[in-house]
């Protein structure tokens, strides 16, 4: 393994950790956000 290839799959390995944590996030987000508006009202 080259210092390239090594460059190559950590950005692979990030890229998928993104794609996997923003769907997450975005769903975590709405339900803290209807639970927060749903005790205060």
């Amino acid at each position: 393994m080259t210092t390239g290839d090594f460059i190559i799959l950590s950005k692979k390995i990030a890229v998928g950790i993104l794609i996997f944590l923003i769907p997450l996030l975005i769903i975590a987000g709405g339900i803290w956000l209807a639970s927060n508006y749903i005790i205060q009202h």
